[in-house]
């Protein structure tokens, strides 16, 4: 009898709650479904109504089943059958939302300073750079306005501390130059007469002579610091390697400074006193050319005017530096007739990283009279731009104690063999495209 009761009741309760929902949603029709004016709403109007009235007994009746029926987080609370630790844990919701991610505004510093200046590299005479006493050579920097100020061309470059080398001692700005632009920078420079290392630092000025630098405070200053050291062989009429910033260098990326720096890919030319070349270690002067970074690229020096005299002879050694695996080379000599413009190759020999090097005899005296100018130049011969590391091991114009037979090269009995074969009959190979030469002729 209580069984029944109880079912009654709760059949009872079940039916009453349904009704109340409809009967909300019912209210809810009743006052939505009819207008202020006691029409009756449009169709549009109505269906959103129904719509309305159908979501909320949806959802009442939802609510109704989750108080009527616990949800459980653990599985085994969930089913029929206990386990041997039957245990129910509280229905805990579970917020599937995640919250947008904050991203913070980046935001760029401005320097709080007006006028300020960042070194970036040195494109000419890399510090503790070899230069011959009195000889002239152009130092260039490479700075970057990191203030928040322009520089106008009434800003100087100026003469700080240390040796001037007879420079001038302001120099004007090349251009006008806006904050996060850069600026390359020259001086014409003259190594003094005695050997020693020298110094002089540099600085920049504003319009109203204010000086400022680099550094984190924009004062410090940026310099050219060289080695001075007696580089002319007594035994050479002309020493290339002593002369080397009196030629005109070019690579395929066109015109580069004399001494420049192993930064960046249009090729540099570099002096060194104790070269390591692939065989062994030297103590004398080496010309260390890499040409500009492409399969085709190469790199000469046009050197000044020279008159060739009888028994004059071309000597160098010729070969890859040490740790260049994968150097393939050709070194060529040309000129330049300077009386008629035509260019010549006097001999070319190519190289590869082996541990062999050539040394190179070539009798000028058929060429003897002629006012030329020399062209040392090294081609690229493979994939491996990145390794042409070519050096001229003491290049330079001997005179010959006694006549040799012209177009016959002297032997080279000390250089491991084989060698390379030195050509015999000067060729007439025009030099590389952008280089600056004219259509190879016949000379007579």
């Amino acid at each position: 009898m209580n069984n029944k009761i109880f079912w009654v009741f709760g059949i009872s309760l079940a039916i009453g709650l349904t009704l109340g929902s409809i009967s909300s949603a019912a209210f809810v029709l009743l006052n939505l479904g009819i207008n202020n004016s006691g029409d009756a709403l449009p169709t549009q109007e109505s269906n959103s109504v129904a719509t309305y009235v159908a979501q909320t007994i949806e959802a009442d009746i939802t609510q109704q089943a989750a108080v009527a029926t616990p949800t459980y987080t653990s599985e085994a609370a969930a089913t029929d059958t206990p386990t041997q630790s039957p245990t129910q844990e509280p229905f805990t919701p579970t917020n599937t939302s995640v919250p947008p991610t904050m991203i913070p505004p980046t935001v760029t510093p401005i320097s709080t300073i007006c006028d300020h200046a960042q070194f970036v590299r040195d494109l000419s005479v890399e510090d503790y750079s070899l230069i011959s006493p009195g000889a002239s050579f152009v130092k260039t920097w490479r700075l970057k306005n990191v203030g928040h100020c322009s520089w106008n061309t009434d800003y100087m470059l100026v003469f700080d501390s240390g040796n001037a080398m007879d420079a001038k001692l302001s120099i004007p700005l090349p251009k006008y130059v806006a904050p996060n632009q850069t600026v390359d920078l020259s001086v014409n420079l003259r190594a003094p007469k005695i050997e020693g290392a020298y110094r002089g630092d540099w600085k920049l000025s504003n319009s109203s002579g204010t000086r400022f630098g680099v550094g984190p405070n924009g004062d410090q200053s940026f310099w050219v610091q060289i080695q001075v050291k007696n580089l002319v062989n007594p035994n050479l009429v002309y020493d290339f390697a002593a002369n080397s910033c009196r030629a005109e260098w070019r690579t395929g990326s066109g015109p580069i400074p004399c001494l420049g720096t192993t930064d960046g890919s249009e090729g540099f030319v570099i002096l060194l006193d104790n070269p390591n070349l692939e065989n062994r270690q030297e103590n004398e002067l080496a010309l260390w050319t890499h040409p500009n970074s492409s399969s085709s690229g190469w790199i000469s020096g046009m050197y000044p005017e020279f008159v060739i005299q009888p028994n004059h002879h071309f000597k160098a050694w010729v070969g890859c530096l040490d740790n260049s695996k994968g150097c393939n080379i050709v070194f060529r000599l040309d000129f330049q007739n300077l009386d008629n413009g035509n260019f010549r190759t006097l001999g070319s020999w190519q190289e590869i990283y082996d541990g062999e090097i050539t040394k190179i005899d070539l009798d000028l005296s058929p060429h003897a009279g002629k006012r030329v100018r020399f062209i040392l130049l090294v081609e690229v011969n493979g994939d491996n731009p990145a390794n042409a590391d070519a050096f001229w091991f003491v290049p330079g114009i001997v005179q010959s104690q006694s006549p040799t037979p012209t177009h016959i090269p002297s032997t080279a009995t000390d250089v491991p063999t084989p060698t390379p074969t030195i050509t015999q009959t000067p060729t007439e190979t025009p030099l590389p495209t952008q280089a600056p030469t004219a259509t190879a002729t016949n000379e007579n």
